[in-house]
């Protein structure tokens, strides 16, 4: 039995064909199973700062926590990761709201953020705004995120068609952000892994550009190689116009740590 979960990852970000700068950011983070992606906004490079600052402050403030828990020598509660991930993204939040208070040139600037980080057998995501987690098993893909968005709310009221959203031109309207308000919704789930699941972090450069389908295909045909799956994403991202930047990130459950009765009694 796996003393822990291991996983593979890939990333792949573009500026994509239209857009002078990227503002999107990753990070990667092999030794804390986490993995985060952010997508900025805002006028002059103010996007790009606010993607990046949240994305550093969010893996900073996971491992910092990670570290100074008693895990791996007690299991932990569900909650313990959430109130991390929901800490992390929060301070986030006011540190960017500081910075565009503090310099004119970022005034406005906000981003999406979706945080993946493992836990034993499990997966905890949070988001903020339009930026998707997926989960690719048995060959179909399944999106595990919930959109923060205008059109999404429309789609939920009965309103629209997630057929008709797809030509939609309020598709980029986003109801929540990073640096958009003081007080914060930060969306946390987790989900049972299985080994083998491949999980999808992007932003929303790939989803205007490659539907459902599409995607799935990459992933059938290529998901044993997640390196040359991002890569082919985001090229088919371009291909189709590539009006957005385009990130991608995936990552592999190659062992499953699977946990013992008595770890599922102290965790309950």
């Amino acid at each position: 039995m796996p003393s822990q979960t291991v996983l593979e990852f890939a990333s792949h970000t573009d500026t994509g064909l239209v857009r002078s700068h990227n503002e999107d950011a990753i990070a990667i983070c092999p030794d804390e199973s986490l993995a985060i992606l952010a997508d900025g906004m805002g006028g002059y490079n103010a996007g790009e700062v606010a993607s990046q600052m949240s994305v550093d402050i969010v893996a900073r403030q996971i491992k910092q926590m990670r570290g100074s828990t008693w895990f791996p020598h007690m299991p932990w509660q569900t909650s313990v990761p959430m109130k991390w991930i929901r800490d992390a993204v929060t301070m986030a939040n006011t540190q960017v709201i500081d910075q565009a208070n503090q310099n004119p040139d970022n005034f406005g600037m906000g981003t999406t953020i979706v945080v993946a980080l493992c836990y034993l057998d499990r997966l905890v995501i949070g988001h903020v705004g339009d930026s998707r987690a997926y989960r690719f098993r048995d060959n179909n893909l399944e999106l595990i995120t919930h959109d923060h968005s205008v059109l999404q709310s429309q789609i939920d009221a009965g309103l629209i068609t997630p057929a008709e959203a797809q030509f939609s031109p309020i598709k980029n309207l986003i109801t929540r952000a990073v640096g958009s308000s003081d007080d914060i919704d930060v969306e946390v789930h987790d989900h049972a892994m299985q080994a083998n699941d491949v999980y999808m972090l992007c932003s929303d450069g790939l989803t205007d550009m490659l539907d459902h389908i599409q995607i799935q295909l990459v992933l059938r045909e290529l998901g044993n190689d997640l390196d040359t799956c991002c890569k082919t994403l985001v090229y088919l991202a371009n291909r189709q116009g590539g009006l957005d930047n385009i990130s991608v990130v995936l990552f592999r459950v190659k062992e499953l740590h699977e946990r013992r009765f008595m770890e599922y009694i102290f965790a309950s």
